[in-house]
């Protein structure tokens, strides 16, 4: 049985999933590979009338000009290094060990959301469930407030914030842990693989016996202060693209850096992929004029939709530079343990090995590269075509992995449940 670390009558959260796997080897270890960044040369553009004395360009902002004739050099470029937007399944392939010989449909998956999912009046579904209370007591001494307050009266301005946000998706998310345990121990004790978007991956590595829940809310606690003074240092923000064959998005994202270096006097312009969510999905971030360098010229890339996020920081990119380096220092004095099942890294896609200082390296690098969620469901459920998919279970505010979990393998989602919170 899984029981959090509560008063000195019950048994570390650790301890509990530690004597409930002991008999269980499920982990595989990745194949760890770095790829140099590619150097590019840009070759000086000038705007002048002479490059838009045709009638192509007569009523186009300069702006638009910009970004047609990024486009064509680009796509030069390209024909010698070829580029493609959608390739990110040939990075992460690895050998798999043997699997072993069980029935999928017996096991379960379960996965923890990350930061957007909250919403007020999170927490009273599950706050009668046993341990919950005492849960949300030791958020309020080790946090400094009252965060089932904070998740039931709000005001949602603050919820909203970062700092408050993530430790109340973290608590609420195990706290559904203990609903579901309640409901169906079974579904708890056959769990397999254990997965999280974002924040939701401690959250997942403290269900799988990686830390304590002490330990996970002061790392997030720590995490959260820092993204929210990193996105306080710079004008940057992110965006949803939606995109198709004919898209571009490499193409675009060049051509916003250019744009911010020459005519926003950015020494360092920063966009790039923040989040694999499906194929025809990703989420942009970085600085806030080249998102809307983006956002003016999206039709010029082949990008068929944007939306921009109600969030203040390029979480995700280089811009959390500064946040990595304060996360580092508290991941130190975290005491970690190898997981006891399978749980899935944000920044390979693929399942952590039981090495901890790898596993502390990947929390940190997380903050500033993208969230391989696409790739990870993909690994999670890749299986032959007539093998059934196990049971997944999303523990937490809202449906976002199931909608994504739909997209990317709708198979699967027949198998899936939301515990509410």
């Amino acid at each position: 049985m899984v029981f959090l670390k509560i008063s000195s009558r019950c048994l570390s959260l650790s301890q509990q999933i530690r004597c409930l796997h002991r008999s269980t080897s499920l982990l595989a270890r990745s194949v760890r590979r770095t790829t140099p960044p590619q150097s590019r040369q840009t070759p000086p553009i000038k705007l002048d009338q002479r490059m838009f004395a045709n009638d192509e360009y007569d009523d186009m902002s300069t702006q638009e000009q910009f970004a047609r004739l990024e486009l064509r050099r680009l796509e030069q470029e390209s024909r010698t290094s070829v580029v493609d937007d959608n390739a990110t399944e040939d990075e992460f392939d690895e050998q798999d060990s043997p699997r072993p010989s069980i029935d999928p449909s017996t096991k379960s998956i379960i996965l923890f959301p990350g930061q957007g999912t909250q919403f007020l009046g999170m927490g009273q579904k599950v706050i009668d469930y046993p341990n919950v209370k005492e849960m949300f007591n030791v958020a309020h001494r080790i946090l400094g407030y009252d965060l089932y307050s904070k998740c039931i009266n709000g005001p949602i301005e603050d919820l909203n914030q970062t700092l408050y946000a993530q430790p109340a998706i973290y608590v609420t998310s195990l706290a559904a842990v203990q609903k579901l345990k309640a409901e169906d121990q079974k579904v708890v004790e056959n769990c397999v693989v254990a997965a999280g978007f974002s924040v939701g991956e401690i959250t997942a590595l403290v269900f799988a016996g990686c830390m304590t829940y002490e330990d996970g809310l002061r790392l997030i606690k720590a995490r959260a202060e820092a993204m929210q003074s990193a996105s306080n240092e710079v004008n940057s923000g992110m965006m949803t693209v939606f995109i198709g064959r004919e898209t571009k998005l490499s193409l675009a994202m060049e051509a916003a850096r250019e744009w911010c270096s020459k005519y926003m006097k950015i020494d360092v312009p920063c966009i790039s992929i923040a989040n694999h969510m499906y194929a025809e999905c990703k989420v942009l971030a970085g600085h806030k004029e080249a998102l809307q360098f983006i956002a003016h010229n999206y039709k010029v890339f082949g990008i068929r939709r944007i939306k921009y996020l109600p969030v203040s920081g390029a979480f995700h990119t280089p811009l959390m530079s500064s946040a990595k380096l304060k996360l580092i220092k508290v991941l130190d004095k975290i005491d970690m343990q190898p997981p006891l099942i399978q749980v899935m890294s944000n920044v390979t896609g693929k399942r952590h090995t039981s090495d901890i200082a790898t596993i502390k390296r990947s929390l940190s690098q997380q903050l500033t590269k993208s969230v391989l969620w696409e790739q990870s469901i993909h690994k999670m459920y890749q299986r032959s075509q007539h093998e059934p998919f196990p049971n997944t279970y999303e523990c937490g505010p809202g449906r976002q992995l199931g909608y994504l979990l739909r997209l990317n393998n709708n198979k699967a989602y027949q198998q899936y449940k939301h515990i509410d919170v």
